[in-house]
């Protein structure tokens, strides 16, 4: 995952606690003020989590628009909030990493087989919701 995917800026440790809603709200405010999508994008976002649940496991959820909406992304990228204590996440689980995610054309397939392959990895993802170094989680996403 290159540097235009996800940069030091595009990640934030120790986020206090939050609703499911209020880290979407977060992540997506983030993806707009990057320009990678309009704000109907983060209405999407909540439209997403309602039809489909985008906890992915091991305390990571991905949320990110719908179909609907693709004409409000600009870019490709993605960003992280780190949530130490957790958010619940629908009845899923638990979400201490929420990468909201935005992506052109087909591009999400190749940035959620990159995360996938880090992020089954429990002993990283605890790693990664404990530590205070937004370096830590660059690398691990985004590997050299």
């Amino acid at each position: 995952m290159n540097s235009d995917i996800l940069s030091l800026e595009d990640v934030r440790v120790g986020q206090e606690p939050a609703s499911q809603a209020e880290a979407i709200e977060a992540a997506g405010a983030m993806l707009v003020a990057r320009g990678l999508v309009g704000p109907d994008y983060v209405a999407a976002m909540h439209k997403r989590e309602e039809s489909f649940s985008t906890y992915l496991g091991n305390g990571v959820a991905l949320p990110h628009g719908t179909f609907e909406v693709k004409d409000s992304v600009q870019g490709t990228g993605i960003v992280v909030l780190q949530y130490p204590d957790g958010v619940k996440w629908g009845a899923e689980g638990e979400a201490h990493l929420v990468i909201g995610l935005a992506a052109e054309g087909e591009d999400h397939i190749g940035i959620l087989s990159e995360l996938a392959e880090v992020l089954q990895d429990e002993e990283l993802c605890e790693q990664l919701w404990t530590t205070d170094d937004p370096k830590v989680i660059l690398e691990a996403l985004r590997p050299a």
